[in-house]
């Protein structure tokens, strides 16, 4: 019994003291991730944060075109893909968008193919507020205006598209406008507008 108490204390403390060695050996202890502490934890083919919607979607784009390019063994090459050169979105977007696909591309390519990241280094800026469209309103138009301008796009592209010469006096619903007489002056000002700038875009100097 006096063995007993003697000899089980006196091996917990040999026991403690070799566990403390070891640790100083080893140096600090690390819980799981602590070598991680400081650094970005983001998966490879997360968009950088400061990127906005649409630079987002265009990453995450070029990240899947840059994986079919791979898994088809295809030359690795941004301007291969269709949706970087013709993507689906409107013309004020189309920068911000093709700079976030060209850089999940390029992301994407130096992660399966081994090799460091070719992306040179950028410096982080705001990217420029979008323009506004060529099929855009004024700002300074009145509702009416604004309403009419549109169909009056609207009516330009229908020309376009049935190969009629581009005449405004063609369009039913620019003759036969059928608003009170206080709002059908603004309306057929704001059509005219649009049919204009609508047939300026579309047939350019071939009118």
């Amino acid at each position: 019994m006096t063995f007993n108490r003697v000899f089980v204390p006196a091996l917990a403390i040999c026991l403690y003291a070799a566990g403390l060695n070891s640790t100083k050996a080893s140096g600090s202890p690390q819980t799981p991730g602590s070598h991680a502490f400081g650094q970005d934890n983001r998966a490879w083919d997360a968009p950088p944060p400061e990127f906005r919607e649409v630079q987002r979607r265009g990453f995450l784009d070029g990240i899947d075109g840059a994986r079919r390019d791979f898994g088809n063994h295809r030359r690795p090459d941004v301007n291969n893909r269709d949706e970087y050169r013709n993507p689906a979105v409107p013309r004020h977007d189309l920068e911000a968008y093709r700079d976030g696909f060209r850089r999940g591309y390029e992301k994407a390519m130096s992660h399966l193919m081994g090799e460091p990241d070719r992306q040179s280094p950028q410096v982080v800026r705001p990217m420029p507020e979008p323009e506004r469209g060529w099929d855009a309103p004024p700002p300074e138009f009145r509702e009416m205006q604004r309403r009419g301008f549109l169909d009056g796009v609207e009516g330009a592209r229908k020309d376009f598209s049935n190969h009629r010469r581009p005449d405004v006096n063609n369009r039913e619903e620019y003759r036969y406008a059928n608003f009170p007489p206080r709002d059908l002056e603004a309306y057929k000002e704001g059509f005219r507008r649009g049919y204009q700038q609508g047939a300026s875009h579309l047939w350019g100097d071939r009118r």
